[in-house]
């Protein structure tokens, strides 16, 4: 099966500092979900009860706050949030992130800050 890359529009999410393309969707039937996001500054606090999470850094770098722990990742670094895990992460990159059961709707869960 191809998934065209073009055939998902380009969405922009100002509140959490990000533009991303949703690649692999639940309803593709792989299992898991893939997108393709640039970040330019801080995203919220968030945890997903679901499904871990792998951020595959594309270009740039960021730094990871994971459970009071600070990750610096830069191009070709993997960050994996274990599910339920309380993160946040600011910097100017592209990556990819993995969902494993796929993301649906109402996965992310925000924490104020």
């Amino acid at each position: 099966m191809l998934i065209p890359a073009a055939g998902e529009p380009e969405v922009e999410a100002p509140e959490d500092a990000l533009t991303m393309r949703r690649l692999l969707r639940a309803d593709h039937g792989a299992g898991m979900s893939l997108t393709r996001v640039s970040l330019s500054g801080e995203h919220r606090p968030l945890r997903t009860l679901r499904s871990p999470r792998v951020y595959y850094v594309l270009d740039g770098s960021a730094t990871f706050s994971v459970g009071g722990e600070e990750l610096a990742a830069g191009r070709g670094d993997a960050v994996v949030i274990p599910a339920g895990e309380l993160y946040s992460l600011a910097g100017e990159l592209t990556y990819l992130v993995l969902n494993a059961p796929p993301y649906v709707e109402g996965d992310d869960l925000y924490e104020e800050r």
